[in-house]
């Protein structure tokens, strides 16, 4: 026993309905950026991390800058949730190119790293 045309349609109308649905959500730099200002910090990783502490301020968004044996490419500034100056860092070694994406916010005087919720603080390939 077949289905009717509209039958049919309607049911493929529905697996495409549900497999949209399924699909993950897609995350941007700035969402993660939102959802990792916790208030807690974490330390820079290597000695570059520790010299782009010191040249947040200054780097523009956008472009890629080079801080010791990393390269860097802020995004701009904004006001986290927690009110608290934040910048998203897309860090490069250039010894291993590994990429990660790193967050710091100003505590009122110096810029600190603060931690991923996500739980990923490895870096990506």
């Amino acid at each position: 026993m077949g289905l009717s045309p509209s039958e049919a349609w309607v049911t493929v109308a529905a697996l495409v309905f549900l497999g949209g649905c399924a699909r993950r959500p897609t995350v941007s730099a700035r969402e993660a950026a939102d959802a990792n200002d916790t208030g807690r910090t974490v330390e820079a990783r290597t000695a570059s991390e520790r010299a782009l502490l010191g040249q947040i301020a200054t780097l523009p968004s956008g472009s890629t800058q080079r801080v010791g044996d990393a390269t860097v490419v802020a995004e701009e500034s904004y006001t986290a949730a927690s009110g608290r100056t934040c910048r998203p860092l897309h860090i490069t070694s250039n010894a291993t190119r590994r990429a990660t994406l790193r967050l710091a916010c100003l505590n009122g005087r110096d810029w600190l790293f603060v931690p991923d919720v996500y739980g990923d603080s490895s870096p990506s390939e």
